[in-house]
């Protein structure tokens, strides 16, 4: 009787080997999904402030103007609020009349995820709306892909509207020896330009060289795949009631982001002869340097703002000093502010309803 209980417990306590693999794997793939933006982030800041003067830096912190600094990060809550409101018109077509509040804070929530873990941000939206307004994860899911439609086709012309109002400063960031006299010495027409023509060649070898890929590998259904759903994304913005506010949320997203970078530059002297032309570039370079996947884009995103800076004419150690404050202060408000809606929309579901106020 003792050695048959002893054998049944022995039993009960084996653990499925299929089971205790697949747990393992979601364990190593949630610490890689952490490990490796972390690992980007660190080596990038290494190599952006590896010859900042650190004992200056209390220094430099007085010197920071701090009512500029605090303008700056006003848009910081703006940016989210205009999206959660425009993704609210996006539920709106699909039948789901979801709470603007319940919208919002998702929104400020999934800010708050994509610093823990990068692009983890629009999966938790998703996850919370369900739970919170019953919309399906599938539907909702499928509305952020409208939304990072339209998101592209702004970055785009954001990016393009940069090169072009600042042609020879934007090519300069991806050279090593770019300083302040670099834009005046080399100050050319665009179509005379040898960068411009070089970038153009590159571009054009690398389409080339993308679409041998595809046959090569044969992937053009995943292509294909993945442009149907883009063109279905952007085809579901016909069915917004209210485009034209759609629109104008969509435009006033990106407006916070631009002054909420530019504003900043105030606070520094030799950053606040930037203007906003040479904001624009700035702009525009750090948009896309914040595509690496790193935690609120630490790393890229203080590389491009310190290089462009230092291309117009800004000091080093000012312009280094003047992204990691920004940086680092827009990363706790949107902490901050993520901490408070998820407590928020607890508290307003605590019953397992959503009531509009």
């Amino acid at each position: 009787m003792l050695t048959s209980r002893r054998i049944h417990g022995s039993k009960g306590r084996q653990k499925h080997p299929k089971g205790e693999h697949f747990v393992m794997k979601k364990i190593t793939a949630t610490t890689l999904k952490i490990a490796i933006p972390l690992l980007i982030s660190a080596v990038v800041l290494y190599f952006t402030y590896r010859d900042y003067d650190f004992s200056q830096f209390w220094t430099d912190m007085r010197s920071i103007r701090w009512g500029w600094l605090i303008a700056a990060l006003s848009f910081s809550a703006l940016g989210p609020l205009f999206r959660g409101l425009r993704w609210n018109l996006l539920l709106e077509p699909i039948g789901y009349d979801v709470p603007r509040k319940d919208t919002v804070l998702t929104v400020f929530t999934g800010y708050a995820a994509n610093i823990i873990i990068p692009r983890v941000g629009e999966i938790c939206r998703c996850g919370m709306l369900e739970q919170n307004a019953r919309v399906p994860f599938s539907k909702g899911l499928g509305t952020l892909v409208a939304e990072r439609v339209v998101d592209a086709v702004l970055l785009g012309l954001i990016v393009v509207a940069g090169i072009l109002v600042s042609w020879n400063e934007f090519t300069l960031l991806l050279t090593p020896e770019a300083d302040a006299a670099a834009p005046a010495a080399q100050s050319v027409p665009l179509l005379q330009s040898t960068r411009f023509w070089i970038w153009t060649i590159g571009i054009i070898l690398f389409i080339a060289v993308c679409w041998w890929a595809c046959v090569k590998f044969r992937l053009w259904e995943k292509v294909k795949n993945f442009v149907r759903g883009f063109w279905e994304g952007f085809m579901s913005l016909k069915q917004i009631r209210q485009l034209p506010l759609f629109l104008a949320y969509s435009i006033g997203i990106w407006v916070c982001y631009y002054f909420e970078l530019y504003l900043a530059f105030y606070c520094l002297p030799s950053t606040a002869t930037v203007g906003p032309i040479g904001g624009l570039a700035c702009f525009a370079a750090s948009s896309v340097a914040v595509l690496v996947p790193t935690p609120n884009g630490a790393g890229p995103w203080n590389l491009a703002i310190v290089k462009m800076l230092g291309i117009y004419g800004a000091k080093t150690n000012e312009a280094q000093i003047m992204s990691f404050v920004l940086h680092f202060c827009q990363t706790m408000i949107y902490l901050l502010c993520g901490l408070v809606a998820w407590i928020a929309l607890k508290i307003i579901h605590r019953n397992g309803t959503s009531r509009e106020q």
